[in-house]
């Protein structure tokens, strides 16, 4: 066999390893994304469910959350901010972190609570993957089975609900801006 031959089979040979080497990190990494997207979903299951139940319960009371219910609901979110730290993506835990500065500043306007919750719901659906084309108006489509008179009292207001979601988002973020003492 001659050196050039020697070279070939070396230059195969090496080849070949590279690439397995290449395609295991590949197949780890795929590995990682596919365990992460299953907590993920899970994740973002559980919140759906806890703030969904808790917003039915309200509902159903007709009043205001008792301070069992508030109790309980603070440790669901909890939970989910510690899960959520770990596996949700930035927009998601701004999204998160826009609702609840809302909440800590006391502004109680429904439809402004309405479009940071959705907005969360968007998040998350984006998130995994799942397309929020066609939901309309920031999302607002996510709560409709929550309210009974939807179709009479929101539908009709859809589009100006959009420009109120945008500006509940806009609002909410110049907020935490300025009080992290950011710059505008």
């Amino acid at each position: 066999m001659t050196t050039e031959n020697w070279l070939t089979l070396a230059g195969i040979v090496f080849s070949g390893i590279v690439g397995y080497f290449i395609k295991y990190a590949f197949d780890k990494r795929a590995q990682y994304s596919s365990e992460n997207a299953k907590v993920k979903r899970e994740t973002y299951r559980e919140y759906v469910e806890f703030t969904l139940k808790f917003l039915g319960d309200i509902q159903e009371q007709g009043t205001d959350a008792t301070p069992k219910q508030q109790k309980q609901f603070i440790k669901d979110m909890k939970s989910f901010h510690r899960k959520a730290v770990l596996y949700a993506s930035p927009r998601v835990i701004n999204a998160y972190s826009d609702m609840l500065q809302n909440s800590y500043r006391g502004n109680e306007n429904s439809l402004h609570i309405m479009a940071l919750m959705t907005n969360v719901f968007r998040e998350m659906r984006r998130d995994i993957g799942l397309s929020n084309r066609g939901l309309r108006s920031g999302g607002i489509r996510l709560l409709r089975p929550l309210i009974n008179d939807y179709d009479i009292q929101i539908r009709p207001r859809e589009i100006g609900l959009l420009a109120n979601a945008r500006v509940a988002l806009a609002s909410t973020q110049k907020n935490n801006a300025k009080s992290r003492g950011d710059k505008e």
